[in-house]
């Protein structure tokens, strides 16, 4: 197909020079002085179609006169541009069937470019008019088409309804309120409700005294108002304010689903070779390798201890994508919580040691309940890492584990700095940093939290933070966890 062109008659340089390098313009641009020149690009047989013509008004009255009725006669759209505002500009423009008159003056003559680029864009942007009045439906039609809009129109809600079933990627809908059947309102609210997973921008319009009929449509879901009559430019700037409010959301949307996928990877690349590193530094220690000496042993130790941290890291890492995704469920097994509980205390006072930290444990015996192994050891992990990290050397953490008459309440008490109040909210957002510091300068991403409060939440319990009076902080949860027996009566329940 042949690249389409954009034709500039214009005596302004700079204005010119402007759109000539423009980056990200869509078609080739050719810039002509006068009018003469001008025609002669709309008349020619060129290989390339000419897609905009854009005419600046400081040209004589004729000359632009005579462009916009060539214009109009080969089916070219032209926009009118100058370097400064006047209601004489304007008016000219509009009665010459100008698209829209742009204001690009040496301050700024990029202005043109970007309407020039957002009206290219138009044509991929589909916008739906629903009005019953056939008349007022076909104008509002004609003013969006002339800015490249895709535009489908309805005469009534159930119409606008199959359109929107059949057309997802509607950016934006404009609504008259009276209409037979559901008015105006009660399609917005319907169309909120139906298509609550999709974005969209809902303008309502109407010609009803008195105007409080705008707050109706705000309040149940819409986004904008118009008041008939209203200018053309007035409808086009906000349903472009609504088209590009839905592609920003889009674009969101579309990289935090890229984000998503690269922490997953990322996190799958990583676990293997981290898993990889801390078993062959854990078979070296165990002797199966032969015997080593002690500094070789002590390296080993440094190498097994990064592993771990690695392995944690990607963990978390996975934990949140399936968080983010709702995808973190528990799948309990019948298992004992006491041995968990010390086997995750062993391997952080492995850590502990390296900075002279203390860990104790205060542990009610449980009976064996049902739980999530893999999921309540990241939690325990990250919670007496989290604790461990902002802990100063020869200092005590200490974990507490109740029984509870609907689980297990788990305390976590530190020595370290505490929790600011004005920080609480910020706690256990996914890579949030507080102003409390690591006391050994460990590094972190900030998960560990948010991963401990979606698996607490997963499991249908409570997770808090407290300051104890003395110094530090406990942090707390709470898991619903069934005893053996609770299991048994779930399995067989009386009848």
């Amino acid at each position: 197909m042949a690249e389409p062109q954009l034709v500039l008659a214009s005596e302004n340089a700079a204005l010119a020079a402007a759109l000539a390098t423009a980056d990200g313009l869509p078609c080739a641009v050719g810039v002509v002085t006068n009018a003469a020149q001008a025609a002669l690009s709309l008349t020619n047989p060129l290989p390339r179609k000419c897609l905009l013509l854009v005419v600046d008004l400081e040209l004589p009255e004729a000359d632009v006169a005579a462009l916009a009725d060539l214009a109009g006669k080969r089916g070219v759209p032209w926009l009118a541009v100058a370097d400064r505002y006047s209601v004489h500009h304007r008016e000219r423009a509009e009665a010459l069937d100008a698209v829209d008159f742009v204001v690009a003056g040496a301050e700024d003559p990029h202005r043109l470019v970007r309407f020039v680029t957002r009206l290219q864009k138009n044509r991929l942007a589909r916008v739906l008019v629903v009005e019953d009045s056939a008349f007022m439906r076909l104008l509002v039609r004609r003013q969006l088409r002339r800015y490249q809009f895709r535009v489908h129109t309805a005469w009534g809600a159930d119409m606008a309804l199959r359109i929107l079933e059949r057309c997802p990627d509607i950016a934006a809908v404009i609504i008259d309120y009276d209409m037979p059947g559901q008015n105006g309102v009660e399609l917005t609210r319907t169309i909120r409700h139906r298509f609550r997973q999709r974005e969209m921008c809902l303008i309502g319009i109407s010609g009803k005294v008195p105007r409080s009929v705008s707050t109706e449509f705000l309040k149940n879901g819409g986004d904008d108002y118009l008041h008939k009559p209203f200018a053309r430019e007035e409808l086009y700037c906000r349903v472009l304010h609504g088209v590009e409010a839905v592609e920003r959301m889009l674009e969101i949307q579309r990289l935090e689903r890229l984000r998503r996928m690269f922490l997953a990877m990322l996190a799958h690349d990583l676990k293997n070779p981290a898993g990889g590193i801390v078993g062959a530094a854990n078979l070296i220690l165990d002797g199966t390798c032969g015997p080593v000496g002690d500094e070789v042993r002590e390296m080993v130790a440094v190498i097994s201890q990064a592993g771990r941290r690695l392995c944690t890291l990607a963990g978390n890492m996975q934990d949140l994508t399936r968080l983010e995704a709702g995808q973190l469920e528990p799948r309990p097994i019948l298992g004992n919580v006491n041995a968990l509980v010390m086997e995750r205390v062993r391997l952080a006072a492995a850590t502990a040691a390296g900075k002279g930290i203390r860990v104790e444990t205060d542990l009610d015996e449980l009976p064996p309940m049902r739980f999530d192994p893999d999921l309540l050891a990241r939690l325990l992990d990250n919670l007496l890492s989290n604790a461990l990290k902002f802990s100063p050397p020869q200092s005590l953490v200490r974990l507490v584990l109740e029984r509870t008459d609907e689980g297990v309440a788990v305390r976590i008490e530190d020595q370290g700095p505490g929790i600011r109040p004005e920080e609480r909210s910020r706690l256990f957002k996914p890579f949030e940093r507080l102003s409390a510091r690591p006391t050994a300068g460990e590094k972190s991403l900030g998960l560990g939290l948010a991963i401990a409060e979606g698996i607490v939440t997963a499991h249908g319990g409570r997770i808090w933070v407290e300051n104890r009076a003395e110094q530090g902080a406990a942090f707390c949860f709470t898991l619903p966890l069934l005893r053996t027996d609770q299991c048994l009566a779930a399995a067989n329940p009386v009848t």
